[in-house]
């Protein structure tokens, strides 16, 4: 550190809050171990009868920034909505994949005659 100079410091600060050294992604990754650790352990010596809460990756997540993390519940209106609009699409996809299906199995168009040769009029401006 006595290596750089102060304006270098001050880039490299602000470098990393563009893009953190140690990315997010890896901190995720660990994070998601972490939880999944806590989940198994906390059912598997879980006390009869009772059902322990289950944590996500965001409960192992560094705060380097010290801000708070703001927690959005989600409405059972706004579940109903997202999950209505899932079934909706798969829906559509299925239909969709069924006329693929007939088409595919369709024989190819024949024609009965073959369609007719136009010839060019002599004389009519086609020089």
């Amino acid at each position: 550190m006595d290596q750089i100079t102060s304006e270098q410091l001050a880039e490299w600060e602000a470098y990393d809050k563009i893009d953190p050294i140690g990315t997010w992604r890896e901190d995720y990754r660990l994070a998601v171990l972490d939880a999944l650790i806590v989940n198994i352990v906390s059912k598997l010596y879980a006390k009869k009868g009772h059902t322990p809460k289950e944590v996500v990756p965001m409960d192992f997540m560094p705060n380097w920034t010290g801000e708070k993390r703001i927690e959005r519940k989600q409405s059972v209106s706004d579940m109903k909505s997202v999950l209505m609009a899932i079934a909706s699409a798969a829906k559509k996809k299925e239909q969709q994949d069924k006329i693929d299906e007939l088409r595919s199995k369709r024989p190819p168009m024949a024609f009965k005659s073959r369609p007719p040769i136009r010839k060019p009029i002599i004389g009519a401006g086609n020089d």
